[in-house]
């Protein structure tokens, strides 16, 4: 007995599956070329456009402007609060033992210093596995416009007391850098110290989950100074 067998259609009478692919691509590319000319260029302009604008970092994320300010002018971030209030040159401090080598001079800026967060912290060093990270690091919370990032900034308090500076929960402090520079950087005097907000970072896989790791987040602000030469 024969039947169609519930209406199946014959495997002869099926379109191969590479058929089907060309039918889908011709169709597909008739539909293209029958676009209108002024779509073609209106296309071609948006990517050119796209392109010159990508390649001028217009896509890359907006970044708010730091806030821009002078001497004796409080920054406050999150965790800490910083004012620079002066700034000189200098070929030696030998109150810390510090002497520039030839072709470099010192930057030494006094600063006023609170610690914001409710824990220790420590300036230029770790304190109760709390990491800062404000100098001395690839890329530390306080740095200079202009010049490559130091991992030898000297930090002392400016009351002259020895030991590491560590700054308590709400208690200002007067705290001293001096970054090492090339001798011609700055010649017109004036420098810039670019503060930023603090990402914390909880935990580390070689250390504790207690760690905490202050990182810097976006730049705050920017504080223009004009350093004195030393006399």
């Amino acid at each position: 007995m024969t039947g169609d067998h519930g209406g199946a259609t014959p495997a002869a009478s099926r379109p191969a599956p590479a058929q089907v692919v060309r039918h889908a691509a011709s169709r597909w590319t008739r539909g293209i070329a029958e676009l209108p000319r002024w779509i073609w260029f209106a296309a071609v302009a948006v990517a050119a456009v796209a392109i010159v604008v990508a390649a001028m970092g217009g896509f890359a994320r907006a970044e708010a402007s730091p806030t821009l300010l002078g001497a004796d002018e409080e920054v406050r971030t999150s965790q800490y609060a910083i004012t620079v209030l002066d700034a000189e040159f200098a070929t030696e401090v030998e109150s810390e033992y510090l002497e520039a080598e030839p072709g470099e001079k010192l930057l030494v800026m006094s600063t006023r210093m609170e610690n914001l967060s409710d824990a220790p912290i420590g300036v230029g060093t770790t304190v109760d596995r709390i990491s800062t990270g404000f100098v001395n690091t690839g890329r530390p919370l306080l740095d200079l416009a202009g010049v490559p990032a130091s991992d030898s900034v000297a930090v002392w308090r400016a009351d002259g007391s020895s030991g590491q500076v560590i700054l308590q929960p709400g208690v200002p402090s007067q705290v001293t850098f001096a970054w090492t520079i090339p001798e011609d950087a700055f010649l017109d005097g004036s420098v810039a110290l670019d503060v930023h907000e603090v990402q914390i970072q909880r935990g580390a896989v070689i250390l504790s989950s207690r760690a905490v790791t202050w990182r810097p987040a976006a730049l705050s602000a920017r504080i223009s100074v004009t350093a004195q030469e030393t006399r």
